[in-house]
């Protein structure tokens, strides 16, 4: 994935499975819950931040990898922020 790649140019692409699927991964493995528990917590999230799903799973995706802010989507990446931050500060520490 490359920095000026955004989620725009994914929400109907071959990728918008992928960045799902990987932002699902990520929430299962830091919440250690079910499949389902973290599709439906990436879906709350947009619903309560009004960002699309793709942008939600995209800016979750770019958290956790470096979590640089890309100006086109601020937005969800705050969201991503406010929802999830805190899981990869304490990640971070039990590391």
């Amino acid at each position: 994935m490359t920095t000026d790649w955004v989620p725009a140019q994914t929400s109907c692409g071959p990728n918008s499975g992928r960045i799902l699927d990987t932002a699902r991964g990520i929430l299962i493995g830091l919440r250690r819950c079910p499949s389902d528990a973290a599709l439906d917590e990436l879906h709350g999230a947009a619903i309560r931040h009004k960002v699309p799903v793709f942008a939600m799973a995209w800016a979750l995706v770019h958290l956790a990898g470096d979590g640089e802010k890309t100006p086109s989507f601020v937005d969800a990446q705050s969201a991503a922020r406010h929802e999830w931050g805190q899981l990869f500060k304490s990640a971070a520490l039990t590391s």
